[in-house]
């Protein structure tokens, strides 16, 4: 691998190699590492950050989402300590300003077809709702308690997100490019049908079945 870039402005620059990894991506119980130098070789890895998100080797989300939820947990315990609980419209403020885009960052990218990571995502806001309304596990249903609070469940609320996002591809309001991502059903005018339906494409593996791309067209 070259050591050396151009940056934005033209210049030439230098790959800080410390700060360099090496992941392979792949759904095979093959171990074998990769061999990747700029200078000395570069660590390999299973996962690693990328603009906020935790991507993995095998493009599954339970470790960003494992570590987010880990996050939320610790920022509702601070708000809890240090603000309490007396006053509900404070702490449903505090929640859905500090705690929730925790949980909602980037979700059309990683949001989650596993139960498993639905049911951790949902229990942050499970269990910011009975702080909030000083209750005990069971005095109310989850249900209850965000129709008190007029919230809705962060799993409406991701694919509320998902399809907004496509809007903006589909109509060109995003810098993606559609004809790169979508393409559009071939199908006659009817009643259930419309010029803006879009193609389902087939998919063999589960990171591409349940991607953005092909997850938002089933809502």
């Amino acid at each position: 691998m070259k050591s050396k870039y151009l940056n934005s402005h033209g210049e030439e620059a230098r790959f800080n190699e410390e700060k360099c990894e090496a992941m392979r991506i792949t759904h095979s119980r093959d171990k074998s590492t990769t061999n990747y130098k700029l200078g000395t070789a570069l660590k390999d890895v299973k996962s690693f950050k990328d603009l906020g998100i935790i991507i993995s080797k095998d493009l599954t989300w339970s470790k960003h989402i494992s570590t987010m939820v880990n996050k939320a947990n610790q920022v509702l315990g601070l708000i809890r300590r240090s603000v309490g609980t007396a006053n509900t419209t404070t702490f449903s403020l505090l929640y859905k300003t500090l705690v929730r885009p925790l949980l909602e960052y980037a979700a059309p990218v990683w949001n989650p077809y596993l139960v498993k990571d639905i049911h951790a995502i949902e229990s942050v806001q499970r269990r910011a709702s009975r702080l909030a309304l000083r209750q005990k596990r069971g005095d109310m249903s989850y249900e209850e308690r965000c129709d008190t609070l007029h919230w809705l469940s962060l799993s409406s609320r991701r694919t509320y997100s998902s399809l907004v996002e496509c809007y903006k591809i589909v109509f060109g309001l995003s810098h993606l490019d559609f004809e790169e991502f979508f393409q559009f059903a071939k199908v006659k005018s009817t009643r259930a049908n419309h010029s803006y339906k879009l193609y389902c494409k087939l998919s063999r593996i589960n990171c591409f079945k349940y991607s953005f791309f092909n997850n938002v067209i089933s809502y």
